[in-house]
């Protein structure tokens, strides 16, 4: 029966296996992943490059603005020297030339204007004070201004910097004032704000960058994209070929197995089924079950070594024939550790014949030290020989096959397993328990399709069940 399923993929016909797994395999995922990391890196270095783009432009902005602003204080600083004495100037006079400052600013609105203005001595405080009233957001300037004296009184060398109201972006400058000698008495502190033409002039720059880097990087993905295809292409070929080279292996084995016992071939196949079924149930990892499929197909392979007196023998074995016999465990342990490729079925091969009670072979194992994969198969192996029809036995119906099964709930088998067992026998039973070559080899063929020939994406930890 296995022959048939690997027949499949060396047929060439378009819809045989092989071409299944090019259609549904790796390669198809490999490519999406490709594409979304190159999409992905296109966000990520377009966000970059607007963040660059941003503070470069918000650097030439505030360049541009201290430039203008210094003009102005320029002039505003030739009008004070004309009165005297920075600090010894009427404070009246002092707020007139702050009134005609922030004036100045108004006739200049390219950039924006200044808003809030003020003069400090060098230890930072307060000398005279001025703002636009009629400012829309004049009170939320004067908070500001307000909440910087603070910061001006221990840090009078104040640097320029963005600050912002109500989505509105204001600029704090800074400059020296000076006395005929040229000393600096003083300093005055602005707040400026950032016009509307000014802030779409750099959004406009870091609109055109973002969109230049994102056309970049497409184009760079469009050049590099064939070449990095076919070098998928390649790839995924030597995996497509792996995959059919380790059915393959399966198909050997299991022939091996085939030719030393006539019952073992069939039942091969529906425990199989029946394990992964009970497998999906319980929500195992994918690759977990490609290690419980293995084990399930090759569980009785140690019996190649078992002699055809003892494995053939139409009668009740001695004990000693017994103990014999229970020795096909360790060769078949031996087999398939051979294959890196086979050294996940070890779980089923070697300890599907423990007990939940630990009183099983060849180790004793009790409860959970049993692995999961072991513990499954325990169930899909007797429930499969009590449905089966045998030389020597009648197929048992489902609710009898069910009694028995129970009854060695906690002793033979795990409890909850065979709760989540108990759920999908019946129609387990309705359709391959004397279900047709043809239904098992297309079950066996989409099992193969599922679990080795892509990727997945990992879900429950074995080690919670």
């Amino acid at each position: 029966m296995f022959e048939k399923i690997v027949s499949v993929i060396n047929n060439s016909d378009a819809h045989g296996l092989k071409e299944i797994l090019k259609r549904r395999g790796t390669r198809p995922y490999i490519h999406r992943q490709l594409a979304m990391r190159l999409i992905v890196a296109a966000v990520i270095m377009s966000v970059l490059l607007a963040v660059v783009v941003f503070l470069l432009e918000q650097r030439r902005l505030g360049g541009l603005v201290n430039e203008r602003a210094a003009m102005v204080v320029t002039r505003f600083n030739t009008h004070l020297k004309q009165l005297g004495n920075r600090l010894e100037v009427n404070s009246e006079a002092l707020e007139e030339e702050l009134e005609m400052l922030l004036i100045v600013g108004k006739s200049q609105p390219d950039t924006g204007r200044l808003v809030y203005v003020s003069i400090h001595d060098l230890e930072g405080r307060q000398i005279a004070m001025e703002f636009d009233k009629d400012y829309p957001q004049a009170e939320a300037v004067a908070g500001l201004a307000k909440a910087r004296q603070s910061h001006l009184r221990n840090n009078p060398v104040v640097n320029q910097s963005f600050q912002q109201i109500r989505g509105t972006p204001y600029l704090r400058l800074s400059f020296p004032l000076y006395d005929q000698a040229g000393i600096q008495t003083s300093f005055l502190d602005g707040i400026f704000e950032v016009s509307s033409r000014a802030r779409k002039e750099v959004t406009g720059r870091i609109t055109r960058s973002v969109f230049g880097a994102m056309a970049i990087v497409m184009l760079t993905t469009l050049i590099l994209y064939p070449v990095i295809s076919r070098l998928i292409n390649q790839l995924t070929v030597l995996t497509e070929n792996l995959v059919e080279s380790n059915v393959e292996t399966l198909r050997v084995i299991g022939s091996a197995i085939a030719k030393r016992d006539s019952d073992t071939d069939s039942h091969n196949y529906r425990v199989t089924i029946y394990s992964v079924e009970l497998a999906e149930r319980i929500g195992l990892k994918p690759n977990i079950i490609q290690g419980l499929i293995k084990g399930a197909f090759l569980h009785d392979v140690g019996k190649i070594g078992i002699s055809d007196r003892i494995l053939l023998k139409p009668d009740k074995l001695s004990r000693s024939e017994y103990e014999t016999m229970k020795l096909h465990v360790q060769h078949g342990l031996d087999i398939v550790r051979q294959s890196e490729w086979l050294k996940d079925a070890v779980d089923v091969v070697g300890y599907h014949h423990e007990k939940f009670s630990g009183e099983g072979y060849p180790n004793g194992l009790k409860g959970r030290e049993i692995p999961v994969n072991a513990r499954i198969f325990a169930i899909a192996d007797v429930f499969d020989a009590l449905t089966s029809q045998r030389p020597y036995k009648e197929r048992l119906s489902l609710t009898t096959s069910m009694e028995i099964l129970n009854q060695g709930r906690g002793t033979h088998f795990d409890p909850a397993l065979l709760d989540s067992f108990s759920e999908i026998a019946p129609a387990l039973y309705e359709q391959f328990a004397q279900g047709s070559d043809d239904i098992l080899i297309k079950k066996l063929e989409n099992i193969i399709l599922k679990y080795f020939s892509k990727e997945y994406r990992y879900g429950v930890d074995e080690k919670s069940v």
